[in-house]
């Protein structure tokens, strides 16, 4: 189920080990770490900030698994080589 080798966010919830554990897999090992670290920062603010006792953990857990989705997008897809089109010469309006 978990890869001993890979790390691991101090606080996550147990249910999403497997997804996270497969999202960091697709990052390189700087992006990983920064990832970690952020993950486990996310996931404990967004719990110590909600007031209602039942709903601390699903609040940790969606803007944890929120923002390390869009970090693994934005990431992944630049780590394939995908970037923009720079604008071709004169198709930009001077002001």
């Amino acid at each position: 189920m978990f890869s001993p080798a890979l790390d691991m966010p101090e606080a996550y919830s147990q249910a999403d080990g497997q997804w996270i554990q497969e999202q960091l897999l697709s990052l390189t090992a700087a992006a990983r770490q920064r990832a970690v670290a952020r993950y486990a920062a996310v996931y404990q603010e967004a719990f110590e900030a909600e007031p209602v006792p039942y709903r601390k953990e699903n609040r940790a857990r969606h803007e944890a698994n929120m923002r390390l989705r869009l970090f693994v997008r934005n990431h992944g897809r630049a780590l394939q080589g995908y970037t923009a089109e720079p604008p071709l010469a004169g198709t930009q309006k001077r002001y």
